[in-house]
């Protein structure tokens, strides 16, 4: 058996974005690879008959990530592909050309294109299609203006790009940079009259978007704002016939998150959160209301699961649809216990019926004429395309996209380790063994913790603790209380950071150093990013059990944290428990780890990028700082360009150099010499 190396990453090929023809006949989605030669992400398009399972590439530009169907029989994707047009971009023009290609091969065609840069398009009728767009009040109307006038506005834009003015709260946002009065709006385009209509104002954000073809109606939610930024969204019907656009549910009375049509009651079933005191109260909860509009109905309030997949993971690159009504009956992503699977609600019941095992992880799926196709990680393979019967769970794989790589791989199964904690409750994790491993030796062991809190580790593909397993040590990670998908209760840890969450990890070290006294318990390593990165910050700073630590993307000192985070200056105070440097400065600093890093002795490693506006790149600077005053053995590596999703979709030679720096780091301090 052969290692898996950091580089390896780069063969795998990731799935999202999973869309069937309206007979049913074909699915269509896109699957992404990273190149490291060209240091960014490769994207095309696939097609596969739903009968025959046959898989073919569509496109080659390795830049098409969204499309729609055109007709049965061809999909439109949107690109800037002719060199002229790719100049135009550079000089600032706006543009997005729509191309057509047909599922039975043959080249691209253009259809149309629409003055607006990084748009999509949806049909919604005959010559008629909704095209969503990223709009900034800002920008001058360039296209309304000629001649001197035009020549001046475009001179005086250029002007400003040496300065950001900002009027808004949050002002910034992780991996899009500066959002300050850029809006996502909508639009109607006709192909035939080649007219470009805008449906939503220029101040209202849009949230999600879904058409019905069934009655012609697009949904969507959003809400306008001109300064701070609610935690609040509404809901928005439009016909698509007539013009008119309805507000189904209001503006301030629920944080709404997906949603999809259900015909068969003529409902819109959405998940949200009720706004308490101007915040989304906390919970998962299933809510309808009509398509004629009227009382907003409960489905199901109070979830012990979580919506959508919360599992932890680095080797996706986008996702896909998790909701769904198919004849009344409505399906869904959850996640529970230590995975996340399909399962199914009918209306009027108070119980989820799991449909998919345990062990097979469900990313996201599709259903089409009656049969269900999900793309996940089942056990401890890659993303794959899956049939699965609804009726009994039977599946069956469809795509071969990554088997061929891991034949003669060593892929470390991850072994289930739960126990109970001194408060009774139970925590569950998993260890992975070493390559070659003899269990009269010894080895090094790493305690990985995961971001969020409300994330959770399956006992899926981990690309990252692979590698670590292939070059020798004992990798374990579990799901402390603060993670998802074990009901509100284990999840709410707000005000309580560093305190049971902490007690956990302890504890859960203890209980794998027990079960496995092959591990060294002086060659112990420890890493994490965002909370993982908080909790790793906050470990060093509360024991000297580990021998060498790597602190990524972390949060150090929640009174300088406040009011900088991308989710706006509530986010911290929620997790805080309320607590603002007005109200509660002392409970702020008490769940700094800032506050007890002269404590520290662990060599520590951190990890951060320049463009992280989740968790900017001073918390890392001055949790260095102390530790090299301090004289602790220490280092840090920031990234330019890069932002919080550094270790899930960075550029391709940045997450090589990120896992070098933190095993060269780690295995340096617990590998024997």
């Amino acid at each position: 058996m052969k290692p898996i190396k950091v580089p390896d990453f780069a063969n795998y090929k990731m799935l999202s974005n999973m869309e069937f023809s309206p007979d049913g006949k074909y699915g269509v989605l896109c699957v992404s690879q990273a190149d490291v030669e060209s240091n960014s992400y490769h994207s095309n398009l696939w097609a596969f008959n739903t009968k025959k399972g046959a898989f073919r590439q569509l496109t080659s530009g390795n830049s098409e990530r969204s499309f729609d169907f055109n007709s049965p029989k061809s999909v439109i994707f949107p690109g800037v592909r002719a060199e002229s047009d790719k100049k135009k971009v550079q000089k600032g023009e706006m543009l997005t050309v729509f191309y057509e290609i047909s599922l039975e091969g043959g080249e691209a065609k253009e259809l149309f294109r629409v003055p607006l840069n990084g748009a999509t398009a949806k049909k919604v009728g005959k010559d008629l299609y909704l095209i969503a767009a990223l709009f900034d009040n800002a920008r001058p109307d360039f296209a309304a203006l000629k001649g001197d006038k035009l020549a001046a506005a475009k001179k005086a834009w250029e002007e400003e790009k040496d300065y950001e003015v900002v009027d808004e709260l949050p002002f910034w946002f992780n991996g899009r940079g500066f959002i300050n009065k850029k809006r996502n709006r909508l639009y109607l385009y006709n192909a035939k009259k080649k007219k470009l209509q805008a449906l939503t104002e220029p101040l209202f954000d849009v949230g999600g978007v879904k058409f019905c073809s069934k009655c012609g109606k697009v949904a969507y939610t959003g809400h306008t704002f001109n300064a701070r930024r609610a935690q609040s969204s509404a809901l928005y019907l439009y016909d698509v016939e007539t013009g008119e656009t309805s507000c189904l549910v209001e503006d301030g009375t629920y944080s709404i998150g997906n949603f999809c049509f259900d015909n068969a009651h003529g409902e819109i079933v959405f998940s949200a959160n009720p706004i308490k005191d101007g915040y989304p109260a906390p919970g998962n909860n299933l809510y309808a209301v009509s398509l004629k509009g009227g009382k907003v109905e409960a489905v199901y309030e109070g979830i012990p699961e979580e919506l959508g997949c919360t599992t932890g993971c680095d080797v996706r690159y986008g996702g896909g649809n998790s909701m769904k009504a198919v004849d009344g009956v409505l399906y869904l992503v959850t996640s529970y216990d230590n995975t996340s699977g399909l399962c199914s609600l009918k209306r009027g019941e108070k119980q989820l019926h799991h449909i998919t095992a345990p062990a097979f992880g469900v990313d996201f799926f599709g259903a089409s004429e009656g049969r269900f196709f999900t793309v996940g990680l089942n056990g401890t393979k890659l993303q794959e395309v899956y049939e699965v019967n609804v009726e009994n769970g039977e599946y069956k794989q469809l795509s071969q996209f990554n088997t061929a790589f891991f034949k003669d791989k060593y892929v470390a199964e991850p072994q289930p380790l739960s126990f109970v904690n001194k408060d009774g409750v139970r925590i569950d994790g998993f260890v992975l063994l070493p390559m070659d491993y003899d269990d009269k030796k010894k080895y090094p062991g790493i305690l990985e913790i995961h971001g969020g809190p409300r994330t959770n580790y399956c006992g899926g593909f981990m690309h990252e603790m692979q590698v670590m397993a292939s070059a020798g040590s004992f990798v374990f990670f579990c799901n402390p209380r603060g993670s998802s998908a074990r009901g509100e209760e284990f999840a709410d840890i707000r005000g309580k950071y560093g305190t049971i969450d902490y007690d956990d990890l302890m504890a859960f070290t203890d209980e794998v150093l027990k079960k496995y006294p092959q591990i060294d318990e002086k060659r112990l390593g420890v890493t994490g990013g965002s909370y993982g990165g908080f909790m790793t910050n906050w470990i060093i700073g509360h024991t000297n059990r580990f021998k060498a630590a790597a602190s990524q993307r972390s949060i150090s000192n929640w009174v300088s944290f406040y009011g900088v985070c991308d989710i706006g200056p509530w986010f911290g105070q929620r997790e805080m428990g309320g607590a603002t440097p007005w109200n509660n400065l002392e409970g702020l600093w008490r769940a700094s780890p800032l506050q007890y890093a002269m404590n520290a002795e662990t060599p520590t490693l951190f990890i951060h990028s320049d463009e992280d506006y989740r968790c900017w790149l001073p918390e890392g600077i001055q949790m260095y700082s102390a530790l090299q005053l301090k004289g602790v053995p220490t280092r840090m590596c920031i990234f330019h360009g890069e932002n919080h999703e550094l270790s899930r979709s960075g550029k391709p030679k940045h997450r090589i150099r990120r896992m070098n720096e933190i095993n060269d780091w780690l295995f340096g301090y617990i590998m024997e010499k």
